[in-house]
């Protein structure tokens, strides 16, 4: 038996397309010289959560995308607790870790509106859920950052 070819990785066009179908209000879609896009949108985990502004950013390439968290401040949500299950960040917001990348969770292929997006709408949800009880209940595995030898 052959293998089936695999699917093509959508281009940032076709990215572009799949997101501004999403029906949420004031999301906004930029490409930026064909080398990154851009999705802002606002979510809401549930009915009675807060509504935190995020930015999705990807890239033509087959890299895993980022989500950020840039409104309201998570850390300031949380008295400055440590925050479970997010990736460093330099810039302004929080980035989130969504799916664990040696079990293949996504694959460049899959869409966005199907993978990333809601996910980050559970992974709000379990941070509030966090912020009241103090225990992640989002499961999955986050391993610690080792610490630079140099810098």
């Amino acid at each position: 038996m052959g293998r089936y070819p695999s699917m093509p990785i959508p281009t940032l066009a076709q990215r572009a397309v799949e997101l501004r179908a999403l029906p949420l209000d004031g999301a906004r879609v930029t490409l930026h010289a064909g080398c990154l896009l851009r999705y802002r949108f606002s979510i809401s985990p549930s009915n009675f959560g807060r509504i935190y502004e995020c930015e999705l950013r990807v890239t033509p390439d087959a890299r895993a995308p980022e989500i950020l968290v840039l409104r309201p401040d998570l850390t300031i949500l949380a008295n400055k607790a440590s925050l479970p299950h997010i990736y460093p960040n330099k810039g302004p917001g929080t980035k989130l870790c969504l799916w664990w990348p040696k079990k293949r969770e996504w694959l460049p292929q899959m869409k966005l509106t199907e993978t990333y997006i809601p996910w980050a709408s559970e992974w709000l949800w379990y941070f509030e859920d966090w912020l009241t009880t103090g225990v992640w209940a989002g499961g999955g595995r986050h391993p610690e950052q080792r610490k630079k030898r140099w810098n």
